[in-house]
């Protein structure tokens, strides 16, 4: 079937599904332009995945329901092409499904599936009754080695998210209650160690200081912070808005966002420090 067939046969059958009179039908047409159309798809899947290096099967799973939002959100009033309408929903579903399920580390995927697997056979002992296995009588049972395993298992947990907020394990007094109060402590910005009184000083905690930062800025630079960083909108989207180039509008972000992270400590030349300063301004952001 040619291109021009192609799209003749989505219209068509775009217009069969506007003029379905039930649910029932709308349904069926839907679902029949969906899997037509799901070589579409697997295109931008593969685009996608050399590009980033996330799995195929992934995104093809994220890029089918941005083929179903394109599907249902299509305006017959339209002159575009179906295709041309679908690849933006397409590729959107995808990024998204990375930013929100993505691994905060690439790590090899043998390693991983390794790991789903131990925790699969652990469970199933555990559902039938029987004692979790050792470490060495876990590799043999899964034909690996052990070292294997425990490199499996690290890999587990470096990709665990661990929320600033979250109470570390004894609270005794004088020691730092959560993750980032030690931050704090090791090496703390002018907002942590002001003096509450002090007239002249910054205000306290990271919120008000984050908006005394913020109403430095004019305008416009105002809104590439809260816009991108905030409202977790694209570069290409406040560039529209601001009339900016793309290029312009993500390279004047990211020169704010080293501003906004200097003025929380006055960065030291030390790297374990810098990145305690970076956790800090990052916190005071998800703060607003």
């Amino acid at each position: 079937m040619s291109t021009c067939q192609i799209h003749e046969r989505n219209r068509s059958w775009l217009e069969a599904m506007a003029a379905s009179p039930d649910a029932n039908t709308r349904l069926r047409w839907r679902n029949a332009l969906v899997e037509v159309n799901l070589g579409l798809v697997r295109m931008v899947a593969q685009r996608q995945s050399l590009r980033s290096g996330q799995p195929f099967d992934e995104l093809v799973s994220a890029g089918n329901l941005g083929l179903i939002r394109a599907v249902e959100a299509f305006d017959l009033r339209q002159r575009c092409n179906l295709s041309s309408f679908a690849v933006p929903y397409i590729k959107g579903a995808m990024l998204h499904d990375v930013r929100d399920n993505g691994q905060p580390l690439r790590t090899p995927r043998r390693l991983r599936e390794l790991q789903q697997r131990a925790r699969r056979l652990q469970e199933q002992r555990r559902s039938r009754g029987q004692a979790p296995l050792a470490n060495e009588a876990l590799a043999a049972e899964l034909g690996c080695r052990s070292g294997q395993l425990e490199e499996a298992a690290a890999v587990q947990r470096a990709l665990q998210v661990c929320s600033l907020d979250a109470p570390l394990g004894g609270e005794d007094a004088g020691e730092p209650s959560c993750l980032l109060d030690q931050l704090a402590a090791q090496g703390a910005p002018s907002w942590a160690t002001a003096e509450a009184g002090d007239p002249g000083d910054v205000p306290q905690g990271p919120q008000q200081w984050l908006l005394t930062q913020l109403e430095q800025l004019d305008t416009q630079d105002k809104r590439l912070l809260e816009g991108h960083w905030f409202e977790g909108r694209s570069w290409k989207e406040l560039a529209l808005e601001l009339r900016l180039s793309c290029r312009q509008t993500q390279q004047r972000g990211e020169t704010l966002l080293g501003w906004l992270q200097a003025a929380a400590g006055q960065i030291p030349a030390s790297a374990s420090e810098s990145a305690i300063q970076s956790a800090i301004a990052s916190k005071a952001a998800m703060a607003v």
